[in-house]
């Protein structure tokens, strides 16, 4: 959600009236209302809310933490998770394209592996 630059409640005129003492300090302290709403950057948001929409299933979840552990193959992973080739791809895909995590081929087998950005999460 987009911040509300037009509130009538916390105008940049009557800010400092509307607004309890230890709020309106709190404000100007932190660099005042304008610097607060620049600071609110909607690709940041929009982006955290995709990496949160993607962590919300749990199958991913549970592919990360195995991937935590060590390097996979999907074949290891259909075991663990007793699930089906198709739905494994689907999670594995979705990972890979968030940067999540990252496969390479070592031969025949294709193999997965956590990312940095994957071990934050």
């Amino acid at each position: 959600m987009a911040p509300q630059r037009n509130n009538p409640r916390i105008s940049r005129k009557n800010s400092e009236a509307a607004l309890p003492e230890e709020v309106s300090e709190a404000i100007s302290e932190a660099g005042g209302l304008d610097h607060l709403l620049s600071a609110i950057r909607p690709n940041e948001i929009k982006a955290d809310a995709a990496l949160h929409k993607i962590l919300s299933d749990e199958t991913r979840l549970v592919i990360l933490r195995a991937l935590r552990q060590c390097d996979m193959c999907p074949c290891v992973l259909k075991v663990l998770m007793n699930i089906s080739d198709s739905r494994l791809s689907y999670h594995l895909t979705v990972l890979e394209e968030a940067g999540l995590v990252r496969s390479y081929k070592k031969k025949n087998w294709k193999i997965y592996s956590i990312t940095e950005k994957g071990r934050t999460i």
